[in-house]
């Protein structure tokens, strides 16, 4: 039987994916109406294509990292949902069965922290550790202490939400873990600058003509504090209109919004792939207002000794979609690892992989072991 590639030698596959942020501006945002708590986000890149994963907990799971480095190991202690692009368990963004929402923005400013006695991951992979172990900002927070995110190129902040309404935007400057909470939040929102300078615009109406983060960060602050004071739209809705406010147009490809009091995932995705000739480029089709398509917590099974489940979000499904979730398998990751990677080289993003690098990164996962729970 032959092996999987081991961690270490994969990692130089996933080591270049942004380009800059600046053409990309994504957004995200908290809000509360009663008891009800949401996290809205837009995802603006070059490419819509994508996975939805339902990963399972009591997973035994190796970080993909540097083969310098130590890796940080652990069991999935939570089941989570994840929004994934470039193969699974390296997610743009999720949720787990605890209520806790961790989303990503790029920020070119990141400064990760030099190598250190922690245990090392990469910077997506770090999205998906925290969705497996924690239910909490503050734990989120505290798990500083134990791992380290060594990346070189990626760049990015985080906007964090559990169900208990905490809310942190999560940086690293200068080498250090950078938090912003309770008092120090109070707009809770991030685009793709750092959340000082996003807050010093928005607070003095700085010029946000010709910087489109802050221009997103400052419009999403304000649409917060008018759906603070109007409940004449529902949570669900008023968030969509907000994520719309900060459309990028073409370049928005999903728009989501997490119900976390309700556990459901509300999406819609704006773009339908097709190939186009010999450059296999995809280009968005309509309809550009797509039906809402909707994940509900309540009927997934998050058992490890089953079948992962995974959503293609490009299907035509509209409505709850749990029943078209299908079981998933190394192709599909694989088959998704490769559209995503054309596109990158369609567009000019400077990466060049061998079809046997994403074969080890789509067989990856193939290394999780199930712990039996006692």
């Amino acid at each position: 039987m032959k092996r999987c590639a081991s961690p270490a030698l994969i990692y130089a596959v996933i080591v270049t994916l942004f380009i800059s942020p600046a053409l990309y501006p994504c957004t995200t945002f908290v809000r509360h109406h009663g008891n009800r708590l949401v996290l809205g986000r837009n995802l603006d890149w070059i490419t819509g294509t994508g996975l939805i994963i339902v990963n399972p907990r009591n997973l035994e799971k190796v970080a993909i990292t540097d083969p310098s480095e130590k890796p940080a190991t652990w069991v999935s202690k939570f089941g989570s949902v994840t929004f994934n692009q470039v193969g699974r368990e390296l997610p743009f963004g999720g949720i787990n069965e605890s209520g806790l929402v961790v989303e990503h923005m790029t920020f070119d400013k990141t400064a990760y922290p030099s190598k250190d006695h922690r245990a090392a991951i990469g910077t997506f992979q770090w999205i998906q550790f925290q969705l497996d172990n924690y239910s909490s900002v503050e734990e989120v927070i505290n798990s500083d202490t134990i791992v380290r995110i060594s990346d070189a190129t990626n760049k990015i902040h985080f906007l964090v939400y559990d169900r208990s309404g905490h809310t942190a935007a999560i940086e690293f400057l200068d080498g250090k873990m950078v938090c912003h909470t309770g008092k120090d939040f109070p707009v809770r929102v991030l685009a793709n600058s750092s959340y000082n300078e996003s807050l010093s615009c928005y607070n003095n109406n700085g010029d946000t003509q010709y910087n489109r983060s802050l221009y997103n960060f400052s419009t999403a602050a304000q649409d917060n504090v008018q759906a603070d004071a109007s409940s004449k739209d529902s949570l669900i809705e008023n968030s969509f209109h907000t994520l719309r406010d900060v459309s990028q147009g073409l370049g928005t490809k999903w728009s989501i919004v997490y119900d976390i009091s309700d556990m459901k995932i509300y999406i819609k995705v704006f773009e339908t792939p097709t190939i186009v000739g010999e450059q296999k480029i995809f280009r968005r089709q309509p309809p550009y207002d797509p039906i809402t398509k909707i994940v509900d917590f309540k009927a997934l099974d998050f058992n490890c000794s089953g079948v992962a489940k995974v959503f293609d979000l490009n299907s035509d499904h509209d409505g709850v979609v749990n029943p078209y979730f299908v079981d998933y398998s190394t192709a599909i990751n694989r088959d998704f690892i490769g559209r995503a990677f054309a596109f990158f080289k369609g567009w000019g993003v400077p990466i060049s992989l061998k079809d046997e690098d994403m074969d080890n990164l789509a067989k990856y996962p193939d290394s999780f072991k199930c712990r039996a729970v006692k």
